[in-house]
């Protein structure tokens, strides 16, 4: 395999998939959360939903977004917003 091994464990990428997938946060709060680049979340979206799908798996969209995701969106904009956070960018 070329480049650096993933910063997330597997464990942690497929819960961001199926956070992606079920509750449809886009890369950028994932990687607020998971203290990743937006690339590089963005990668590893793409890598786990090819793995569930080749499986054959499928994670159905949340009809009504959970009471925790309101409670989500707000760690994501306080992380986001204050400047002794760390963020990782990709430049």
């Amino acid at each position: 395999r070329r480049g650096r091994p993933p910063r997330l464990t597997f464990a942690d990428q497929v819960l961001a998939t199926v956070l992606h997938l079920h509750v449809n946060l886009a890369a950028e709060p994932l990687a607020v959360l998971f203290n990743s680049s937006r690339t590089a979340m963005h990668r590893t979206l793409l890598k786990i939903r090819r793995l569930l799908e080749a499986q054959g798996i499928t994670i159905a969209p949340a009809t009504t977004p959970p009471a925790a995701l309101t409670a989500l969106q707000a760690q994501v904009a306080t992380r986001s917003s204050n400047p002794n956070s760390k963020i990782k960018t990709t430049g």
